[in-house]
């Protein structure tokens, strides 16, 4: 029996290694801040933001953009459990390499009914599954995200595009082109949330108030196969109550949300 290598993987997995040695992310890091620097007056002594509760409509409708099954209930759980009549949540890719010990086909099924059984949770009837690979949405991603139908979306909510993680910054990547190519809500907001990333700036929050966290973090309770590694709930608390101290609330959910002209004029 022959076996045979797979070179192209072997060949991503050695580059992505690369990028995440000392020196590599030094660099990476150095160059991130001169272009953000670069891109805007950040060393203002006068503009500040105040954060604003996010209001959504009753006839808004809001799209939650989640690279893996668990990302919208950790970044924007408490938005979807406030709203979940008026969102749709789309997860995108199919979440295979979220557990290495597990054969990808059965953690691919498991995922799938975790989301399903979180976003029931919190009330939610709309959503769906692109099934991009896991690590392949700036490779393989874009027909299957470019069906995303924006025409009838108040909000589209996805994760900050600092995230340190390269399929929550491909989404922005994507988005962007997306905007480009289709027709979509004129009015159309873009929502950051914060997952792996803190966001520089915030300037809209959905209050956590003491029910409104617990169950969040029942939500996120549903994830067990990404619980296992990594207690999210525990530790998003400490930024959650960390956030709530710009605007006195004991803690709050933040995000970034811009028009869609400025998302499309951020540098990619």
């Amino acid at each position: 029996m022959t076996t045979r290598l797979n070179l192209p993987y072997l060949a991503q997995r050695a580059f992505t290694l690369w990028k995440r040695t000392a020196f590599v992310s030094s660099y990476l890091s150095k160059r991130l801040v001169l272009r953000l620097l670069a891109a805007t007056p950040f060393l203002s002594d006068h503009d500040n933001v105040t954060p604003k509760p996010l209001n959504i409509a009753a006839d808004e409708r809001v799209m939650v953009l989640a690279p893996h099954s668990d990302d919208e209930s950790i970044g924007c759980g408490g938005l979807i459990l406030s709203y979940p009549q008026q969102t749709e949540v789309i997860c995108l890719t199919d979440g295979a390499r979220g557990d290495p010990s597990m054969p990808h086909h059965q953690l691919v099924s498991l995922r799938e009914t975790e989301l399903a059984n979180a976003l029931a949770f919190a009330g939610v009837q709309k959503f769906r599954y692109l099934g991009i690979e896991d690590q392949g949405l700036m490779t393989t991603g874009y027909e299957r995200f470019r069906s995303l139908n924006l025409l009838n979306v108040d909000y589209v909510c996805l994760p900050n595009f600092l995230d340190q993680h390269p399929d929550h910054k491909a989404v922005t990547l994507l988005l962007q082109r997306l905007l480009k190519e289709k027709p979509h809500n004129p009015q159309l907001k873009i929502l950051f949330y914060e997952v792996w990333g803190a966001l520089p700036v915030w300037n809209h929050y959905t209050n956590l108030d003491k029910a409104l966290l617990a169950k969040k973090h029942e939500m996120i309770a549903y994830f067990a196969s990404q619980t296992k590694q990594i207690n999210y709930a525990e530790r998003l608390t400490g930024l959650h109550v960390y956030r709530g101290i710009v605007v006195g609330l004991p803690a709050v959910e933040a995000y970034l949300v811009l028009d869609a002209a400025d998302f499309l004029a951020l540098p990619a």
